[in-house]
């Protein structure tokens, strides 16, 4: 996760934390590769467990589509 995208540490290992367990909840329906997730904007200034709520639920999605 960029520096320049999510400025706080706590914001970073929150996402980093969520990605880590929405791919250990689909790894094995997964095909087998590497995984890269990476930020592509500035996180805006909402509350961790906001952040947290909708970054699951991107990674889930994201994941979803790897699996086709």
């Amino acid at each position: 996760m960029a520096k320049r995208h999510a400025q706080l540490a706590s914001t970073r290992n929150a996402l980093k934390r969520v990605v880590r367990e929405a791919f250990r909840a689909q790894r094995l329906a997964l095909p087998a590769a590497d995984y890269v997730v990476r930020l592509h904007r500035r996180i805006e200034n909402i509350s961790l467990t906001a952040l947290k709520l909708v970054a699951r639920q991107e990674a889930d999605a994201h994941f979803a589509q790897a699996q086709k």
